[in-house]
């Protein structure tokens, strides 16, 4: 069912798993060289502002050599989190993305992304990341269109 709201409804979707009202929670944002990502990172500070969550900017690389533009990207979501006053920490890890970002994930994350950029037949057949997390992750998550 998540496949089919985020491959064809054209807004960002916050899907929860495990919600819990009373919980305090802790925002974990995925950031690296997409195209949507800045975006992501905007709407996730106006997020963690409103309901003054600690983010973590988490980027996640394959190799244990960063690419310029992951580093590019981490530095550019560092200077916008520091300049919006959000309290967070920036985090440089290397593995397969879905794995990483459900190892660092804990029930009381919120995680925020950016959707997805492939088509909706090469999604529908190869998937994408963020639909990946979203099923395998046990905690909520919005994914930003």
């Amino acid at each position: 069912m998540i496949h089919d709201l985020i491959q064809y409804i054209d807004s960002s979707i916050f899907v929860v798993k495990n919600y819990q009202r009373e919980k305090h929670y802790k925002m974990l944002l995925a950031v690296n060289d997409a195209p949507n990502t800045k975006k992501a990172v905007k709407y996730g500070v106006r997020v963690a502002q409103s309901f003054d969550l600690y983010t973590t900017a988490v980027t996640i690389s394959s190799t244990a050599d960063f690419r310029e533009d992951y580093k590019k990207a981490s530095a550019w979501a560092d200077k916008f989190l520091r300049r919006s006053g959000v309290e967070y920490e920036t985090r440089l890890e290397h593995g397969k993305f879905t794995e990483t970002m459900n190892a660092i994930a804990t029930d009381n994350h919120i995680i925020v992304m950016g959707s997805s950029t492939k088509s909706p037949l090469v999604k529908f057949f190869k998937g994408s990341k963020p639909l990946k997390v979203c099923e395998e992750c046990n905690c909520p998550a919005l994914i930003v269109k």
